[in-house]
């Protein structure tokens, strides 16, 4: 099995870190037209960039836990579960930090993801493992009751069973990260697979 390139981030101590590393990012695949599904932090970027830039979210807020909500009143909205885009339409899908809000619908919408891409899928995670301290259980619990906070490896395996070749991951290491031998959150990279 190939094998991916794993960057390590520097240590940052703030999203905006985060989004400004996802801005080379997004430079260095010279996408045409990106869907940012559950954000709206590249809209300025795009547009300076010549880059077709659509985002969609939820209608309203979800009502549980104190994750983040960032619907841009531009943007398109969805109920959550199906995409309203046609096969290939966007060189690079960004779904930053959203699956685990959508615990009921990930595999449905990561099939519906690998569809409407016609290149590359940009997904970034919170992580946990049943060892990982019970400080970082307790986070995720207040950032999404009933949210689901895969594995690095559980993730890794939905990408080979979805065709998403994974070919970087990079992690994502933060100032107030409470043991610096766990991964706490990833952006996984991959290509579309046209098997």
């Amino acid at each position: 099995m190939e094998r991916h390139k794993v960057i390590h981030f520097p240590r940052v101590s703030s999203v905006t870190d985060r989004i400004e590393k996802t801005k080379g990012i997004i430079l260095e695949l010279k996408p045409t037209k990106i869907l940012d599904i559950g954000g709206n932090n590249y809209k300025d970027f795009c547009l300076k960039n010549n880059i077709q830039y659509i985002c969609i979210d939820l209608a309203k807020q979800q009502k549980t836990g104190e994750g983040g909500y960032h619907r841009d009143k531009d943007g398109l909205v969805y109920d959550g579960r199906n995409l309203p885009f046609t096969t290939d339409e966007f060189d690079l899908v960004i779904v930053n930090f959203v699956l685990h809000h959508a615990s009921n619908n990930t595999l449905f919408l990561l099939e519906q993801i690998k569809n409407i891409s016609s290149k590359y899928i940009l997904i970034g995670e919170d992580l946990s493992e049943l060892n990982y301290d019970l400080k970082w259980h307790y986070r995720n619990y207040k950032h999404q009751p009933g949210g689901v906070f895969r594995s690095d490896e559980e993730w890794q395996r939905l990408f080979v069973l979805y065709g998403m070749k994974l070919t970087h991951q990079y992690i994502i290491n933060r100032k107030d990260d409470i043991n610096t031998k766990h991964i706490y959150r990833c952006l996984y990279l991959l290509e579309k697979n046209n098997q």
